[in-house]
């Protein structure tokens, strides 16, 4: 089934502003600085990390499910039962006046950027006509690429993803995860090319949560001298802007005293390009993150910037928890929709659901082509020994159900859906990615090699109706 956001995008652009109550911008303070030439590549300080002692080695690891596996322990398996899916085409014109913004937000599979890098060569996106502007607080995560040249983290630094709750979820930043610091000294530094030949910014913002205690940090860029900024007002969501008569090329902040709680970067170039995409990507992040964050300390962010296309990327961690309970993860979900729907009300929208997901096997338990009868008679023992009670789909039919679920939440929201397992051919489909050449599945079976996101982000590209950029906005 095919929905088309075309009169979603031009219905919502034209709702009355008053329906919808406007957020408060978060607290502003500007500081002046000066940017410098010929800045130095950024350098991180290396920490020395305590020597760990190796593994002892698994007499039986766990493997990729050979053919003749896969075969044996699913032989009535329905394969290739597909989820019921909304797909939907977007317009390949920004509607309006003013920049496009696409808003992403997702789990691991996005926080690469495999999957969006390739979105934007599919638009055929000059370099200079994308902007990249909320920069999340997940720098140096392990499985993070952001649009940085490079970032520095000082190990005082925590991460706070929303999903799980708490302080975090009542004071979330734009890509809901936050990290904090509350020990002197703690830094954090970035470059803020793109690449190493792309501009920098004259304005830059600092996003932090404001406490009602004055905090003390420092604060240096392109390598000059560092400036000490007492940072005080009302508590709330806040910004320290750094403002230049040139392009900034590195920023560093240091903590000299009280507990910091970090939301991100915001960059501002002086001239917004035509067509923007954010991405907030983490590991192990859940939908839930939604529903947990504070609605008006999140809609802060984009008071005065909103996103005309708002995309949820989630589901490949809400399948993993044991016993999953798709009831519970429903209300989850139109919750969290819900909410998403409330920051961005004028939004169209988009949900993906997970890709589809493997089991690895033990070695001992993995079928291999035999060649002599020893050897069948061998694997027929391993056949009875345990593997036949293996399931091979039990994730497989997690995602489907999942995939069922955010179309119908969709549907329901206003929103349209795409599911990665239905773009690959349905559930089992990630035993067949896994052996294609080059691999388009990882090893665990979870995840997609770059060459399957960016098949991936082909497909979403086609069923979304997209079209290249119009000479209009290069």
């Amino acid at each position: 089934m095919r929905r088309s956001l075309f009169p979603m995008l031009f219905a919502a652009a034209s709702l009355p502003s008053a329906l919808h109550a406007q957020p408060a911008a978060p607290a502003v303070r500007q500081l002046l600085v000066e940017a410098r030439p010929n800045v130095q590549p950024l350098a991180c300080e290396t920490a020395a990390l305590p020597a760990r002692r190796p593994a002892a080695p698994n007499p039986d690891p766990l493997e990729v499910p050979t053919l003749e596996t896969v075969r044996s322990m699913s032989p009535n398996a329905d394969m290739a039962m597909a989820p019921a899916v909304i797909r939907a085409s977007v317009p390949s014109r920004r509607p309006g006046s003013g920049p496009f913004r696409i808003g992403i937000w997702g789990d691991s599979h996005l926080a690469a950027n495999f999957f969006t890098e390739e979105l934007l060569k599919q638009l055929k996106a000059p370099a200079n006509s994308v902007t990249s502007t909320l920069i999340p607080a997940n720098m140096n995560r392990a499985g993070v690429r952001l649009p940085l040249l490079r970032s520095c983290v000082s190990p005082h630094w925590k991460y706070e993803p929303n999903y799980v709750g708490g302080d975090s979820a009542a004071a979330p930043g734009p890509g809901l995860v936050n990290m904090t610091a509350d020990q002197p000294g703690a830094s954090l530094a970035w470059d803020l090319h793109k690449t190493a030949h792309s501009p920098g910014y004259e304005r830059v913002r600092i996003l932090y949560q404001q406490q009602a205690r004055p905090m003390l940090v420092g604060v240096s860029v392109d390598g000059g001298a560092e400036q000490e900024v007492a940072l005080a007002g009302g508590a709330g969501p806040a910004a320290l802007e750094l403002v230049a008569d040139e392009p900034l090329s590195q920023v560093k902040l240091r903590l000299l005293d009280a507990r910091l709680r970090f939301h991100g970067l915001e960059l501002l170039p002086a001239r917004p390009a035509p067509f923007g995409m954010d991405v907030f990507g983490y590991p192990g992040a859940t939908v839930a993150g939604w529903k947990a964050a504070d609605q008006d300390y999140l809609a802060s962010w984009f008071a005065q910037d909103q996103y005309q296309l708002v995309i949820l990327e989630f589901g490949t961690n809400e399948g993993n928890v044991k016993p999953f309970d798709l009831a519970a993860y429903r209300s989850s979900l139109v919750a969290s929709v819900a909410n998403m729907k409330a920051v961005f009300p004028s939004a169209a929208c988009v949900l993906i659901a997970p890709g589809d997901r493997g089991v690895l096997v033990p070695r001992s338990a993995n079928i291999r082509k035999a060649t002599t009868r020893k050897a069948r008679a061998a694997q027929a023992k391993r056949r009875t020994r345990g593997a036949a009670r293996i399931d091979l789909l039990q994730y497989a039919r997690i995602h489907a159900d999942i995939g069922r679920v955010q179309a119908e939440v969709a549907q329901e929201a206003g929103c349209s859906a795409w599911s990665m397992q239905d773009a690959m051919g349905g559930p089992g489909t990630a035993y067949e990615w896994t052996r294609q050449s080059p691999p388009l599945m990882a090893k665990d079976l979870i995840h997609f090699t770059v060459a399957g996101y960016g098949r991936l982000a082909q497909q979403f590209f086609r069923d979304m109706g997209w079209a290249p950029l119009p000479p209009a906005a290069e």
